[in-house]
């Protein structure tokens, strides 16, 4: 079974070395795919309301409405493109859910355009 659940946050970014260019700002849609079986005793792969408080807590209050160069540690050594900014969320959701449960991460930082890290 795949379940998919998406969120909006907005951050801002520079793709330019440090002290150089401009930052701007996006506001991102994530999906997150879980792959797992059905419990019986719940019929979930997982309660909606957990995964809905992992991805507020792990994502939306370390990034939304931050400037992911200056605002965050997770980009002191790279550049925050989507391709980075995907594989950090994977990780840091990976880490909080069973294991093998996360299948895909999905993050669209404008309607034409997706990046995701896939399990």
């Amino acid at each position: 079974m795949l379940l998919t659940r998406r969120m909006e946050f907005s951050a801002s970014h520079r793709l330019e070395p440090e002290g150089t260019g401009f930052s701007h700002g996006h506001n991102y849609e994530l999906e997150v795919t879980l792959q797992g079986h059905v419990d019986a005793e719940t019929g979930m792969v997982i309660d909606l309301k957990e995964l809905k408080d992992l991805m507020d807590r792990e994502v939306g209050v370390r990034f939304d409405h931050r400037d992911l160069n200056d605002d965050t540690s997770w980009f002191s050594d790279q550049l925050p493109t989507a391709e980075n900014f995907a594989q950090v969320i994977f990780q840091l959701l990976d880490g909080e859910l069973p294991e093998r449960l996360l299948a895909r991460v999905r993050l669209s930082p404008t309607p034409d355009y997706t990046v995701e890290v896939a399990r």
